[in-house]
């Protein structure tokens, strides 16, 4: 009988997360043409949430790249407690980690030709992560998860843009919601694209 009301805690348990999880997907686009699709989720997690982003695509620069990328950052309340971004290519794998100490954050990052390690004195609130699910309405400043720099949010007319590392993002949403990114990147610019 134990085991019986065991098990049924733990899917109701499980059932409770695959219900609360929000899930988006996103068409990724260079040139009007897509290369891929990018998962973002977000899933209430004891009084915060775990946000992720994966993608796997494939794109021509100078030789064939293959690209497989994935987030996840922690959030405890409003602020973010760690993130980890792991890109793995047939150019090179890069690996770039965020964890709060309790007082600043400790950052590696590593990207392509891009190496990064350094603390931060202060708590974030927002990174690339979050913006999948929430408008930044309120928000003056935000993490790049992968490289490990805080940059400044800029509301215009349509959009938001952030300039990380010489490069600038502009973020789009209809009702809260993000429907479209324009990401400049080292290697190739890309679309994200809400699908329906």
């Amino acid at each position: 009988m134990r085991r019986l009301i065991l098990l049924s805690l733990i899917l109701f348990g499980m059932n409770q997360t695959a219900i609360s999880q929000d899930i988006r997907r996103y068409d990724v686009a260079v040139a009007g043409i897509s290369i891929g699709e990018m998962v973002a989720k977000k899933t209430p997690n004891q009084g915060g949430a775990v946000y992720e982003m994966s993608s796997k695509v494939g794109f021509w620069f100078f030789g064939k790249i293959n690209l497989d990328y994935y987030t996840v950052a922690h959030y405890k309340g409003k602020q973010l407690e760690k993130s980890e971004v792991k890109s793995i290519t047939n150019r090179g794998n890069f690996v770039s980690k965020v964890n709060w100490t309790g007082s600043r954050y400790d950052i590696s990052a590593r990207n392509y030709k891009y190496e990064l390690d350094t603390t931060l004195q202060k708590a974030v609130y927002a990174s690339a992560a979050t913006f999948c699910f929430e408008e930044p309405k309120q928000i003056s400043e935000m993490l790049s998860e992968s490289y490990g720099l805080v940059s400044k949010v800029t509301k215009h007319k349509d959009h938001y843009s952030v300039t990380v590392n010489g490069n600038t993002n502009k973020y789009y949403y209809e009702n809260g919601k993000l429907v479209k990114a324009v990401m400049e990147f080292p290697i190739k610019n890309y679309v994200l694209k809400l699908k329906e």
